[in-house]
């Protein structure tokens, strides 16, 4: 009797893309290492009412936790704000952002993957970051 070959999919972009069994468990590591840092953080999250009812002084526990509140807050906005900016942007727009800066891909292998010239990603690059700079600026 044959012994089937077990097949390995992930969905990637609406789209199942069949993948080796290292990339497949790799992936679903990844995922869990995720799930697990979100269930610590949410655990450790300390807010205004919980402290009070512990009975911890915040301003002390602020001042102490050598983080700036409005270099917080800043960040925070900014990140907002660029996450907006990003939406604005079209899908093609999106994935090129979003494979050199997200996946960290480098330009030359953007280019082999897309068959496109390294010049013309390096272009794109340019002028969406233009367009991105101009945004954030408004």
């Amino acid at each position: 009797m044959e012994e089937q070959k077990r097949r390995y999919v992930l969905l990637v972009e609406k789209q199942w893309i069949e993948v080796t069994e290292e990339v497949y468990r790799t992936y679903y590591k990844l995922t869990e290492r995720e799930r697990y840092l979100e269930k610590l953080a949410e655990k450790k999250h300390l807010s205004l009412e919980g402290c009070r009812q512990k009975g911890f002084q915040v301003d002390y526990l602020l001042f102490h936790s050598g983080v700036s509140i409005e270099d917080a807050v800043v960040k925070r906005e900014m990140l907002a704000k660029l996450t907006q900016c990003l939406e604005t942007l079209s899908e093609r727009e999106r994935r090129l952002i979003y494979a050199l800066f997200f996946q960290g891909k480098s330009e030359r292998q953007l280019a082999a993957e897309t068959e496109t010239p390294q010049r013309t990603i390096n272009d794109r690059k340019r002028r969406i970051l233009l367009k991105l700079k101009e945004l954030m600026e408004k």
